[in-house]
């Protein structure tokens, strides 16, 4: 592969064999566009290789995936060797508490209620004759109390919600103090893991890992966001653990 200015100066090459694949990039509004990562940076900045598309059906980007990705994919499986995609063996966990079977998602409880509380105080503030935006009920005013009062119980939530995997009922579970969203999912539904990058006007956001599952009863994959990291090679580590829990592991 090739990377040329203006399409006439090579600036840099890359071989095949170096080469992981394409992936979609997310952006905070929505669009997303299509990178190329190398097999020793897989969750990386990654290399622009497409335009931005606005809609999973728009047919530019169908087109893309039909006549780029694909046949590239392809071709990229004969420069693949067998220690490119061999599974990392797993014997200490970084980002799970073991209990006996069970495998529970560390969290981060004390730093998640802290900036919850933190913005829901600044909401409840904002409603007060002393305002620091002052008072009425413009558009950017509104936006900001929704983002404090509804964000900051949102945070707090989310460092209260317990993930377990847990091997001996063969079962992936997400459970709340309130309830609120609580799933049930059996490890032989599993139907994948997906690392979705994600910016914010151009500027690198993290990386969200999520779980993919297909119940027998249902033709639509349900999607779970297990965390989300800045670090690539956490990327790649924590894939690493959900994998050696989901899938019996090897020497």
């Amino acid at each position: 592969m090739r990377k040329k200015l203006m399409g006439l100066l090579t600036i840099s090459s890359l071989p095949f064999s170096k080469i992981y694949g394409i992936s979609p990039v997310s952006n905070m509004a929505g669009s997303y566009t299509y990178k190329l990562f190398k097999k020793n940076d897989r969750y990386g900045k990654g290399i622009l290789v497409s335009s931005s598309y606005g809609k999973n059906d728009d047919p530019n980007a169908i087109a893309f995936v039909d006549e780029v990705i694909t046949p590239l994919h392809r071709h990229l499986e004969a420069h693949d060797s067998p220690g490119d995609f061999a599974p990392q063996y797993i014997d200490e966990y970084k980002f799970f508490i073991p209990n006996g079977g069970a495998y529970i998602l560390k969290r981060n409880r004390i730093g998640s209620l802290l900036l919850g509380v933190c913005l829901l105080a600044i909401g409840i503030h904002e409603l007060t004759p002393y305002a620091w935006l002052g008072g009425g009920f413009n558009i950017g005013r509104v936006c900001f109390l929704l983002f404090t009062l509804v964000g900051g119980p949102a945070i707090i939530l989310s460092g209260f919600t317990e993930i377990t995997f847990d091997k001996g009922s063969r079962l992936l579970t997400r459970k709340n103090p309130i309830g609120l969203g609580n799933r049930t999912y059996s490890f032989d539904d599993f139907n994948g893991i997906q690392t979705v990058r994600k910016s914010t006007n151009m500027i690198y956001s993290g990386t969200d890992v999520q779980v993919y599952f297909l119940r027998p009863d249902r033709q639509k994959e349900d999607v779970l966001v297990l965390s989300s990291f800045f670090g690539t090679k956490k990327v790649e580590r924590f894939v690493a653990e959900v994998n050696s829990i989901l899938i019996k592991q090897t020497k």
